[in-house]
């Protein structure tokens, strides 16, 4: 079966803080330490926050860091917490900011606790974090990102032992959804192209809406003669947020006869409106001898 696949490149250092952003509704994000053989494993529970509240409420929620060692004699890991804004880039980036510098930032709402702390082996550690919405709040998505990251101890001076430290960080990010909520997808532009060993369609999501879409979608390859020659299943698309644009290259694996194509893009916005289709043709050529 033939599935869509996202191109898109991201550093290691940003994989489990993206994951949240674009996946499903993932129940944990984690980073696994390997040390002399064993196996490590620090994981944040849940990842992700799609939070409706009224002005002038307040909800507390708690995320949990939870540290799983395979060695008896694990000691405790010292984690610190800290707030961040966070969006996605119209090529499907997830990009980080400094907290209250971007103009949908929840941050300056958000209290967490603890700050720091040391967790132990095969224990959950939980973080409360309140959000308190004022009263004059914005209608529309407000975004906020809790980072949680390692605290290693102080190298030892003076020792002949090879000392290595490593930093990690997570994140679980935050969607703080103020009423009234709007959503309205749209498909303003669609590139498709035929390349080596298969197919790249590139379509622009447009949100004019203050609130988040997770669209749905799927793609027709529809060959001179009318024929479907593949369908893809619906898959999820990148999130598109509030009043901005995604063009995120879809790549389908396939090899196709030399002909003319029509590339028919179906998304469902998940608006309350109907699916929306866009088509594009690509030609594939026929490979040089030589």
């Amino acid at each position: 079966m033939n599935r869509l696949k996202t191109l898109s490149v991201i550093t290691a250092a940003a994989l489990t803080m993206a994951s949240a952003a674009m996946g499903r509704a993932l129940p944990s994000s984690s980073h696994t330490l390997q040390d002399g053989g064993s196996e490590d494993r620090i994981a944040l529970a849940p990842v992700r926050f799609e939070l409706p509240i009224l002005p002038g409420t307040e909800q507390t929620v708690v995320v949990n860091a939870i540290y799983n060692s395979a060695s008896a004699e694990a000691e405790p890991y010292r984690l610190a917490a800290s707030l961040g804004d966070w969006s996605i880039s119209k090529t499907g980036e997830v990009d980080y900011y400094r907290a209250g510098t971007q103009p949908n930032s929840a941050c300056p709402w958000m209290v967490y606790s603890p700050a720091e702390a040391s967790v132990q082996p095969g224990k959950p550690h939980p973080i409360r974090v309140t959000i308190s919405v004022p009263k004059d709040a914005t209608p529309g998505d407000h975004l906020a990102a809790l980072f949680v990251e390692s605290r290693p101890e102080n190298l030892e001076p003076g020792t002949s032992v090879r000392q290595v430290t490593m930093r990690i960080r997570l994140a679980a990010l935050f969607y703080i959804m103020v009423p009234e909520l709007t959503r309205k997808g749209s498909v303003p532009d669609l590139k498709a192209e035929a390349v080596d060993g298969g197919i790249v369609v590139t379509p622009t999501l447009k949100n004019e809406g203050n609130s988040h879409l997770r669209p749905l979608h799927r793609i027709r390859i529809i060959n001179s003669d009318g024929a479907t020659v593949l369908e893809t299943p619906y898959t999820e698309s990148i999130p598109v947020l509030g009043n901005s644009e995604v063009s995120l290259p879809l790549s389908i694996e396939t090899v196709l006869p030399p002909g003319q194509y029509s590339i028919l893009y179906e998304v469902d916005f998940k608006d309350g409106g109907a699916s929306i289709y866009a088509r594009g043709d690509i030609l594939v050529k026929p490979k040089s001898s030589g």
